[in-house]
């Protein structure tokens, strides 16, 4: 029998068992098993969330409570992440079988409408690893995801943020609110390697993003907030590719420095006083940019009241013009009623007296 196997489970195909047993040593597994530990610290410490002001919207409550099951994966689990991050965006492995050709056509003239926006170059393709899925368009996988990502980074782009980025000899440090499974990030830092990129987060999450990203970029420098005294957490942070701090714990910490905030359609999930203290903080820090994909409130949220609005208070919001239909569309839908859907909008600082 293969080592480290349940004795319970004798007499099943010993591939299998070696298999198991060999992804149980595979480096994505021992960083879940890494951030599994991080992740029920801060839970730990995080138990009064309610009491600070930080307990998760109804919704996000109910979303939580679906991947409870993660704080428990199997090796075989984590070799296919992505294929679990439907929790998060209800997108699924068998939504881009190849015999779907009609709807690998409508993925493959959105990309090119994208291209057609692109002036300098911007995409990144679904990696392949942990169970990356798409159309296969080209050779590189194409989703609902990489789409949306690649709007970001346009958008980005456009308002003239992401080549600053991309160009800086000094470090740079980014902060995105809400990365779910951490796609994004997988992409700036793809683009972007000369950025700290620190996430905040529900914990919960992070057994997603954090796996994810240091699955992608093994020889990646990482710290989760606890792991040194809050005051420590940005020491040397040049010298860091990832921060992951819980959404209860961002305003115990503070960089010396933020020059972009992003945020993805996870503020019009929250309620105003989440938002507005986000925002807020941001520019408290000095960050000269905030980037926001958001509707301006979900039409389900009745905790919030208009994210643009609030934003708007803060900064000096431009809004970016991209294709006639929302990320979450193919070409051929109908466009957009105005003041609906999804929109680009990158912030300028304010200057408050």
């Amino acid at each position: 029998m293969a080592a480290g196997v349940d004795p319970s489970i004798e007499g099943v195909d010993s591939a299998w068992l070696e298999r198991l047993d060999t992804l149980r040593e595979s480096g994505a597994y021992r960083s879940y098993l890494r951030v599994r530990r991080e992740v029920l610290s801060l839970l730990s410490l995080g138990q009064n969330r309610r009491m600070t002001g930080h307990a998760p919207s109804d919704y996000w409550s109910g979303e939580l409570s679906r991947f409870e099951y993660m704080l428990d994966a199997s090796p075989l689990v984590i070799e296919q992440l992505r294929h679990h991050t439907h929790n998060l965006t209800g997108l699924l492995p068998q939504h881009y079988r190849e015999s779907l050709e009609s709807k690998k056509t409508q993925f493959a003239e959105k990309l090119a409408a994208l291209r057609k926006l692109d002036e300098t170059g911007v995409w990144v393709p679904e990696a392949r690893q942990l169970g990356g899925f798409g159309f296969d368009i080209d050779g590189e996988l194409v989703n609902i995801d990489t789409l949306k990502f690649y709007e970001v980074l346009i958008a980005l782009e456009q308002g003239a943020v992401l080549g600053e980025m991309r160009e800086a000899t000094d470090r740079k440090l980014v902060w995105e609110i809400g990365a779910g499974w951490g796609g994004f990030p997988y992409q700036f830092k793809t683009l972007c390697p000369n950025v700290t990129y620190v996430i905040t987060d529900f914990p919960e999450l992070f057994l997603f993003s954090a796996t994810y990203l240091m699955a992608a970029f093994p020889e990646a420098r990482v710290r989760f907030y606890g792991e040194v005294p809050a005051e420590e957490t940005f020491m040397g942070w040049q010298e860091l590719d990832f921060v992951f701090i819980p959404d209860m714990f961002h305003a115990a910490v503070r960089p010396e420095r933020v020059d972009l905030t992003i945020n993805m359609v996870s503020f019009q999930e929250m309620t105003t006083q989440q938002v507005e203290t986000y925002v807020r903080r941001a520019h408290a820090l000095d960050c000269q940019y905030l980037y926001s994909l958001n509707r301006d409130r979900s039409h389900h949220n009745r905790e919030l009241s208009n994210v643009r609005s609030i934003l708007s208070q803060y900064y000096w919001p431009r809004e970016v013009p991209m294709l006639p239909v929302s990320y979450t569309k193919m070409l051929d839908a109908n466009p957009d009623m105005p003041g609906r859907g999804y929109k680009h909008v990158v912030g300028w600082r304010r200057v408050r007296t």
